[in-house]
């Protein structure tokens, strides 16, 4: 189906990622697919711009999702003068702003510090203080994510995965972004059954033969790791599968 996408830098003030960009780029790749209805079953891919995921990336056959990956930047000289410190404080969803003060030009002012290893990188300091700007050339980029859907058939609806933990930003094309997504499209139209969702494929086979056949590397980062809720995604069995003899 056409790509659904958030509104990235040309309107969003939290885009780690733009919108319009990459969504071209990789439509452009996949129009083939667009045009021809051949793939076994409907991919949905979607794009949001940042971690609130405007674009419902979270339940996408392939989900583009922009990230921070650096704490915010504290702009100490105005943070007072131009932002409300309790309401900063409080936006922080896992309390990682707290009040100090800091002296500017000899100056003791009022203002917050932020505890980089809580920092979840969502932007809700900086909606609430511009003095919190979250966008950094190095820190921003992409990650991939597959295998979610909304409907019941065969399978009851399911959350995307992680499979690429960062792609960097690369305007105007993103090649590497497009090559990846195309990589795991093309590999699906070949080994999948007929009306097979993308996850559905990549379960029946195992996630293993999964990044094996799509070339992926798979990492730590692909881990759920966030606390208690990060537990029920868990593999909780011994139970696998050898990749090496697991026909897709």
């Amino acid at each position: 189906s056409n790509i659904v996408h958030t509104q990235g830098y040309a309107h969003c003030h939290t885009p780690a990622t733009d919108a319009s960009g990459p969504v071209k780029a990789v439509m452009d790749e996949m129009f083939e697919y667009f045009q021809s209805m051949t793939l076994p079953a409907m991919v949905r891919i979607s794009l949001a711009c940042c971690l609130n995921m405007c674009g419902a990336v979270h339940c996408s056959d392939i989900g583009i999702v922009g990230i921070h990956r650096k704490p915010p930047i504290v702009e100490h000289d105005r943070l007072d003068n131009i932002c409300e410190v309790p309401l900063a404080i409080s936006a922080c969803p896992t309390g990682a702003i707290k009040p100090a003060k800091v002296e500017v030009d000899g100056k003791k002012v009022n203002s917050v510090a932020v505890n980089a290893s809580r920092c979840m990188y969502c932007g809700n300091c900086y909606t609430m203080c511009p003095a919190m700007p979250l966008a950094s050339g190095e820190g921003d980029g992409i990650v991939l994510m597959v295998g979610g859907k909304v409907s019941n058939r065969i399978s009851m609806p399911k959350f995307s995965k992680v499979v690429v933990a960062y792609i960097p930003n690369e305007p105007p094309r993103w090649p590497t972004l497009t090559k990846m997504v195309k990589q795991i499209v093309e590999v699906y139209a070949k080994e999948a059954r007929k009306y097979e969702r993308l996850g559905e494929w990549a379960e029946r086979i195992g996630w293993e033969k999964f990044f094996e056949l799509c070339d992926l590397e798979f990492t730590h980062h692909c881990i759920d790791d966030f606390r208690d809720p990060a537990y029920y995604t868990w593999r909780q069995s011994t139970q696998f599968k050898f990749t090496k003899h697991v026909e897709a």
